[in-house]
């Protein structure tokens, strides 16, 4: 029986966002269907869920301590120790759902989820640190594994052009979004906007838009949920723009909060101007929670029914948030059950079954 690795150094923080909770979501879903192979978890107990993974049938889950570690010690582990340990587990094969992977091999075949090549074609908006640790830990290991997978066509793309990776070696399948259920959805008049204080999440921009339509809209809030990272350099305007009478920082929202705050909101605003795969237009639009979000990278192909809007004009912007502040309830209703029906498409279960295929394919 094929035996196959899985890569969770993610499991290094204790308030996942982002391509963590997507790669979780991956895994979780993955180790629960059913099929021939068995894995080998390579992850900390204590990120929200992983414990369950030790219970399910052919898993070996093996308890590695990445909240006690440094980021470099969890990359020097994923580099030199995680190729030495799937081999002496018997394994094969070894998943890597993060962007980086081991540049030595080891004769295990590595698979590389690639969430967006942004380190490489955006280095303004990272820190010098992070944008070297990517060139050591991401590039090798994404030219030497044996498959790269992509989350969106668009980033397929961008790899085939930039990377030079050929077909045979490169694949997509997008990431699923998970049913969220809003307990108790929060009250008020509200825009909501959820995403780290990152660059390219373009919030200066959104809150320019907010303040040329707080006039017309008499109590009107921006509710920010997210928090400044370290390894991303600042938009230097943001900070003025944050003070802004009517814009509030929410800081970390666990996944009840943000189901709730996307629940209760007027609307979901997300103009990022770079993405790979926009996971949060989806999350909102399955709790009945309409979008603007932007016509720029992959976001039209995720997108759907959304108001997308050009995400470098703040009349654009402005012009999409009065068209969704003024919609009859009829065409509110309508958008909001053609998100729904549009986020349907986008499953974990597929997501899974797409990379079980692949695990199979290897294996012969």
């Amino acid at each position: 029986m094929t035996r196959i690795a899985l890569n969770g150094r993610f499991t290094g923080t204790p308030q996942p966002t982002g391509t963590q909770t997507a790669s979780f979501q991956l895994f979780d879903t993955i180790l629960r269907e059913p099929g021939q192979a068995e894995f080998v978890v390579f992850a900390d107990s204590r990120f929200p869920g992983a414990a369950q993974w030790g219970d399910l049938e052919r898993v070996a889950f093996i308890e590695t301590p990445f909240q006690d570690w440094s980021r470099g010690r969890s990359q020097l582990w994923e580099q030199f120790q995680s190729p030495m340990l799937a081999r002496r587990h018997g394994c094969t094969i070894m998943h890597h759902p993060m962007t980086t992977s081991p540049a030595w091999q080891n004769g295990v075949s590595n698979i590389v989820t690639l969430h967006d090549l942004n380190f490489l074609l955006h280095p303004e908006w990272y820190s010098r640190s992070f944008r070297l640790a990517y060139d050591l830990c991401a590039l090798p290991g994404l030219r030497r594994c044996a498959r790269v997978v992509t989350i969106s066509n668009y980033v397929r793309k961008q790899t085939e052009d930039v990377l030079n990776i050929g077909e045979k070696r490169l694949g997509m399948i997008y990431n699923g979004v998970k049913p969220m259920r809003a307990v108790a959805p929060w009250s008020g008049n509200y825009l909501f906007a959820a995403g780290s204080l990152q660059p390219h999440k373009n919030l200066a921009r959104l809150i320019r838009a907010f303040r040329e339509i707080q006039g017309a809209y008499p109590g009107l809030e921006l509710l920010v949920a997210g928090r400044q990272q370290p390894r991303f350099s600042t938009d230097p305007s943001l900070a003025e723009m944050l003070s802004t009478p009517g814009v509030r920082l929410t800081g970390y929202l666990s996944e009840e909060e943000l189901s709730n705050a996307y629940a209760g909101a007027r609307a979901f605003c997300y103009p990022s101007l770079e993405e790979g795969f926009g996971l949060p237009i989806l999350e909102a639009m399955t709790l009945g929670c309409p979008v603007l979000t932007s016509n720029v990278s992959c976001l039209p192909e995720i997108a759907g029914p959304a108001v997308q809007v050009d995400p470098v004009s703040v009349a654009s912007i402005t012009a999409g948030l009065r068209q969704l502040l003024d919609l009859p309830a009829g065409e509110r209703g309508a958008m909001i059950e053609a998100g729904r029906k549009w986020a349907e498409r986008f499953s974990w279960r597929a997501a899974a079954q797409g990379y079980l295929g692949i695990y199979q394919s290897m294996s012969r």
